[in-house]
């Protein structure tokens, strides 16, 4: 899970570095992300997450690296679009030059 929530801290910085997203839009993903790895490492120095602890956290992380990937144009929607159903192609090697 901390690699995970690094990934995306990552994808956050580079997004922002290569101005794909703003400032106050990176500032809350990261907030989002460090609430995340707090939970993270508060589990982890306890020595045991239960799964459904586990899954939720991970839900939770998915959701903000959606926001980003939607946010940066690295989405590409499913159907009409009418839900905002974004579905993520992942960071690939070009990332976020496009």
């Amino acid at each position: 899970m901390i690699n995970q929530i690094e990934s995306v801290d990552t994808g956050i910085r580079a997004a922002m570095q290569a101005n794909r997203i703003k400032p106050d839009e990176a500032r809350d993903l990261r907030t989002q992300v460090s609430q995340l790895d707090r939970a993270a490492q508060k589990a982890a120095r306890d020595g045991t997450m239960r799964a459904t602890r586990y899954q939720q956290l991970l839900r939770q992380l998915d959701d903000v690296s959606q926001r980003l990937r939607a946010d940066t144009g690295s989405a590409f929607l499913i159907g009409s679009g009418g839900d905002g159903g974004y579905y993520p192609n992942g960071y690939g090697p070009n990332y976020p030059k496009g």
